[in-house]
């Protein structure tokens, strides 16, 4: 039963996101379900992550306006190869989760970048004006990550707690 947590929290993070996003119009922006996917995938691994990043990204497609399935693609993308870390990477160091969530979430906006660049037929003077918001989400998302995964980390630990298989 407590494994209905999972889709409860993201939805949860999204529904906040939302708000945030209406209220808060500063420079600092994060992505609160791509922290929460990010710190699912490194305790459950590449397939659960794959799993959790294509619901987080369809209802995120549904939820904006742009093109539908990026979000969807670059979710499950990232629930795959930070899944894959799983057993390979110190879960506990904080510099590590900033350093990657980072990287991450400058593979997501070079990549919508890309799409904005072909979707506005060309207009290269979007550049400057993207790259800074970019800075502001990179940003906002390192700061972020470390509380992030200690609650995902609480979740997963008060699951397992009743659930010896998990």
């Amino acid at each position: 039963m407590r494994r209905l947590i999972w889709p409860v929290l993201f939805l949860l993070l999204m529904l906040v996101q939302g708000a945030a996003s209406a209220f808060y119009t500063g420079w600092l922006a994060f992505d609160l379900p791509l922290l929460a996917l990010y710190a699912f995938a490194m305790l459950r691994g590449e397939r659960q992550g794959s799993l959790a990043g294509f619901g987080v990204g369809f209802v995120q497609d549904a939820m904006t306006v742009g093109v539908f399935g990026y979000h969807m693609l670059s979710r499950i993308s990232i629930g795959f190869l930070v899944g894959l870390m799983k057993e390979k990477v110190v879960k506990d160091n904080a510099t590590f989760h900033m350093l990657l969530i980072a990287l991450c979430s400058c593979g997501i906006r070079f990549t919508y970048w890309w799409l904005e660049l072909i979707r506005s037929g060309g207009r290269w003077g979007i550049f400057w004006d993207y790259l800074w918001a970019s800075v502001g989400f990179i940003v906002g998302n390192m700061l972020l990550v470390a509380p992030m995964v200690n609650i995902v980390k609480r979740i997963y630990q008060w699951i397992k707690e009743e659930d010896i298989s998990y």
